[in-house]
């Protein structure tokens, strides 16, 4: 039974990878790679490096994987001048820096765009992470729950508003008259949450200057770059969250009007950087005090009313949200799993903080670690803050190592299982092996 499995297994494997070559050919994979290698080498000056290096394609429903270059330990095949292999079911997927197989890859998901710009923009995003040690930055986990609070969000989506006016704004003075107006914003908005400008720096500095670095690399000319980038300001104001979000879419535009001024502005930037404080002086933004009655007059040029009105009815349903979470993660019967070497793929999107010591939900969310895979499809888990623990509902379903429930799965590993504690709650432990007692020795006594 064991070896037919194995066939009907390999069987399956072999015609999904036939199905996949057909679909994704080496000739329109070659020119994927040749097209970033080409864009990094033009830009190389960007960053004083060529910033090219692995990249991993990934068939999310194969889980097929094609590369440009060989890993360290030998798991992909040389063919037709790709590397290729199957990705491991613990290894989850999305576009990312991820180390597989020895190597450190830039991993872009399947299908890619038919636009050769996004293309190249998205896959030297993800190289730029690749880079990013090596240039000097460090990723510094933090977070940015104010952003899901009324007035953070108002004073962020009124920065977005500023931005976007300043793109299309018709001559470059005007445009530098919203610049400022988003930096008020920006300052006053940090002023409001302590310690907030160093924790939205942190991920501006990962993720900001790395969707700056796609966008410049992408090929786009200065109009088509503007565009491209009213258009995600536009596409953002739908966002469900903005936490993990607006980092894509603040440096890209900072960057864009700085470029007009110095196209080498970014070298000046170090792991170090305030960009508060760095766009302020660069774009003449005095250091008066900030008073509110002055921050809400400037707001009267970009809807500012209109978007304090949408954020308390948002407020209001958001907070059912939040209540309906905190039941779910707290009060009812739950799932408590201790993460040791987590590895995970979630939507930056969708987030939803609550509490500072509570954590943050995860609507869906891929997570593998030493225990096995959970895959949240809907319902949501808690991520607590320190990241060492992970929360779903209930099991309903308990069946070998497949573990089910409402909106979520996991495959369980050997040498662990589902325990339930005396509150009624379920933790994955490790299994524990009890040694038999010693045989007692014969004894004439």
């Amino acid at each position: 039974m064991g070896l037919l499995t194995g066939i009907l297994f390999t069987g399956l494997l072999f015609i999904a990878a036939t199905v996949q070559a057909s679909h994704y050919s080496a000739d329109s994979l070659l020119l994927y790679f040749k097209q970033v290698e080409e864009a990094t080498f033009l830009h190389q000056g960007v960053w004083d490096k060529d910033i090219y290096g692995p990249i991993l394609l990934v068939d999310t429903s194969t889980r097929e994987v094609y590369a440009n270059l060989p890993d360290a330990e030998g798991a992909l095949k040389f063919d037709k001048g790709v590397y290729k292999g199957i990705l491991p079911k613990e290894v989850t997927f999305s576009n990312t820096d991820i180390q597989w197989s020895g190597t450190h890859w830039a991993m872009v998901t399947l299908p890619l765009s038919a636009n050769e710009h996004d293309r190249v923009d998205l896959m030297t995003h993800e190289l730029f992470h690749v880079a990013q040690p090596s240039l000097g930055f460090r990723n510094r986990r933090e977070e940015n729950n104010h952003l899901d609070i009324r007035e953070g969000r108002i004073y962020l989506r009124l920065e977005m508003a500023a931005l976007e006016a300043a793109l299309k704004a018709r001559r470059f003075n005007r445009a530098e008259d919203h610049l400022r107006n988003a930096l008020i914003f920006r300052k006053y908005r940090q002023m409001l949450y302590r310690g907030s400008e160093t924790t939205e720096n942190s991920l501006e500095l990962l993720e900001g200057l790395a969707t700056y670095t796609g966008q410049i690399m992408s090929g786009r000319n200065k109009w088509q770059w503007r565009e491209y980038l009213i258009r995600r300001i536009e596409q953002f104001e739908k966002v469900p969250s903005f936490v993990r979000s607006f980092a894509y879419e603040t440096v890209p535009v900072y960057g864009f009007f700085l470029y007009q001024k110095d196209n080498h502005w970014n070298k000046k930037v170090d792991g170090e950087t305030q960009f508060t404080e760095f766009f302020s002086e660069a774009f003449g933004v005095d250091r008066r005090i900030l008073l509110q009655s002055y921050v809400k007059q400037v707001a009267e040029d970009y809807r500012g009313r209109t978007i304090a009105d949408e954020e308390s009815k948002r407020e209001v349903s958001n907070n059912l949200v939040l209540d309906m979470y905190r039941e779910k993660f707290f009060e009812e019967p739950r799932l408590e799993i201790r993460l040791e070497e987590m590895n995970m793929a979630f939507n930056p999107q969708n987030l939803i903080p609550l509490d500072e010591d509570e954590g943050t939900v995860y609507p869906t969310i891929t997570l593998s670690d030493n225990w096995g895979i959970l895959t949240v499809e809907e319902g949501g888990a808690l991520l607590r803050n320190d990241w060492r623990w992970v929360i779903v509902s209930e099991p309903l379903e308990i069946t070998g190592k497949r573990i089910v429930g409402e909106g979520w799965v996991i495959e369980l590993n050997e040498g662990y299982e589902v325990n339930r504690n005396s509150q009624g709650d379920y933790q994955i432990l490790k299994k524990t092996t009890v040694k038999p007692p010693p045989d007692k020795e014969d004894s004439f006594y």
